[in-house]
């Protein structure tokens, strides 16, 4: 996992992993509101319905580890890299799968640009995962993520 959260320290997902992807969106809020919703991480089953539940063993900051249920997966992970607004990264293990996601926020004339990019590896990983899985799972973050913060 060192290499892993090495990428994962600098913003970046790991090119080489068997499977990987990278969406984004336009949100019509200001980039706080858009940070505030993602960082409140035990909230996210609130308002992402394949998050079942989130728990955080501390503060949203580097290093600080957590657990998280989506869909039937359970994941063990750490967070990497905390830029306020802008950047938040965090490695995960689940099902012998290695995994990186980060989000990237940049605000633009009013709006914000959102940005999911995320990649799994592991001896299994096309066992557990698919490339359309992933593609629908961060399509399904990123439209759920502009829902709720374009409700309020």
């Amino acid at each position: 996992m060192k290499k892993l959260n090495a990428l994962a320290q600098k913003g970046k997902i790991n090119e080489n992993a068997g499977i990987r992807d990278s969406h984004a969106t336009i949100i019509n809020a200001d980039i706080e509101k858009v940070w505030n919703i993602l960082v409140d991480m035990e909230n996210w089953p609130s308002w992402n319905p394949e998050v079942k539940k989130v728990t955080l063993e501390g503060e949203v900051e580097e290093g600080t580890n957590f657990q998280w249920t989506q869909g039937r997966t359970h994941g063990n992970s750490q967070i990497q890299s905390v830029k306020k607004p802008n950047t938040l990264s965090w490695t995960s293990k689940a099902k012998l799968v290695k995994r990186i996601y980060v989000w990237s926020l940049e605000f633009d004339e009013g709006q914000t640009i959102a940005t999911v990019s995320a990649s799994f590896q592991g001896a299994f990983v096309v066992l557990a995962e698919n490339h359309q899985k992933v593609y629908n799972e961060l399509l399904t973050w990123l439209e759920l993520l502009k829902n709720k913060a374009e409700e309020e």
